[in-house]
């Protein structure tokens, strides 16, 4: 296959994007577990806050500022509390927070009152109601929270949470399943023999998933036959939304994932311009969006950040690693004609690569700080000129 046949990975990013899914289906959940999910309609408190005025600070009320002196009650005006019954005839110690109640509607600070024998003297004393926390001050009823499509992160919780809000209506989640294929893998829990190999995608791109409010499932590892590829993909077809695989992506005889979604579902792209990461396959089988992504584990780091990361979450609210630019501390002098993607170190803001042959190296890559991308194109690999670096997250 030639290079002609492959797209660049602006063109991927944008048919993902054209193709981005977010089940329309809406469903309501207790506030508790609503973190990190993104919100389906528009949320208005149903309060005021605070719902009475209240004392901005420590200090005291009274109804009769005219006086020249009023006496101090022993009774002292706490938070969360109702007052009956209290006399206009004195002055009231209030917590900050309390609410005021009733005609007390004066407010001197502790620090601006004035007292002589239990008697607060109004005429050597500043009020001060610049510091009563007015009804809807900080909030009004009917004032919005959250916007529809937004995401809720924890301090949109702790606001909702401040009103009373007990459910919101969310995007339900995707059902996303994820396998991966190939005879010679096991799960690494098991004991497995010589000729076997612990199987490390499933779990990259599980743990990878798992900063999206969707549903993830492991669907365990497929043998690398036609005829299981046929039989998996026919049952699955509609019971998630999106399916994600490693392995068999590629356009040999014994790639049977890319043989079966080649014959069988439309395909969107397939091969990319970039190194590593080529053989990734986008599909739409049936109802079902299928990533067929390669075997090697570089390479499914590589598509999760910079395509799969793009279907799931178009507007990055869900991002969590930094492309920053940083210096070379290498060349290459050879002409670049896909995007690479190459391991790195960075000391003292220099990016130095970093055992970077061999593109399914695991070892190398979680030594590694990040890749530097090296764009399409260019003709060499310049030390001292700044280039791009997707930093690993910490």
């Amino acid at each position: 296959m030639t290079h002609s046949k492959f797209i660049s990975l602006k063109k991927a990013v944008q048919i993902v994007l054209l193709h981005n899914k977010r089940t329309k289906k809406s469903s309501k959940i207790d506030l508790s577990n609503s973190l990190n999910f993104i919100s389906s309609k528009e949320i208005r408190s149903p309060i005021n806050l605070p719902e009475l005025n209240s004392a901005g600070l420590d200090g005291f009320i009274i109804s009769n500022k005219n006086s020249t002196k009023i006496p101090i009650s022993s009774k002292i005006i706490e938070t969360g509390k109702v007052y009956k019954n209290l006399s206009i005839n004195y002055a009231y110690r209030i917590n900050t927070g309390a609410s005021i109640q009733g005609n007390f509607k004066n407010f001197i600070s502790l620090e601006n009152a004035f007292i002589e024998n239990d008697y607060l003297i109004l005429s050597k004393s500043k009020i001060s109601n610049k510091d009563i926390k007015k009804k809807g001050e900080d909030l009004k009823k009917n004032q919005i929270l959250l916007k529809k499509n937004q995401k809720i992160n924890f301090i949109k919780l702790a606001l909702l949470a401040s009103v009373g809000i007990k459910k919101i209506d969310i995007y339900s989640p995707l059902k996303v399943g994820v396998i991966s294929t190939g005879d010679e893998l096991i799960d690494y829990k098991k004991k497995k023999k010589d000729f076997q190999t612990f199987d490390s995608n499933k779990l990259q791109i599980i743990n990878f998933l798992k900063k999206y409010p969707i549903s993830i499932n492991d669907l365990g590892i497929l043998k690398d036959t036609f005829k299981d590829v046929e039989k998996f993909y026919k049952t699955k077809n509609s019971q998630y939304d999106l399916i994600i695989s490693s392995g068999g992506s590629s356009f040999s005889s014994g790639d049977h994932t890319s043989s079966y979604l080649t014959k069988n579902s439309k395909i969107l792209f397939q091969y990319l311009r970039i190194q590593p990461g080529r053989p990734i396959i986008f599909a739409k089988h049936y109802g079902q969006y299928i990533f067929s992504l390669p075997g090697n584990p570089l390479a499914v780091m590589v598509n999760l950040k910079l395509i799969i990361s793009k279907f799931l979450d178009p507007n990055d609210l869900y991002s969590n690693f930094k492309v920053e630019n940083f210096k070379s501390g290498f060349s290459e002098n050879k002409k670049v004609n896909i995007t690479k993607f190459i391991r790195v170190k960075i000391k003292r803001k220099t990016a130095f690569e970093h055992n970077s042959k061999g593109s399914a190296k695991l070892i190398s890559t979680a030594q590694s700080d990040g890749f530097m991308i090296v764009k399409e194109g260019l003709s060499r690999v310049i030390k001292g000129k700044s280039y791009p670096v997707i930093k690993f997250e910490i």
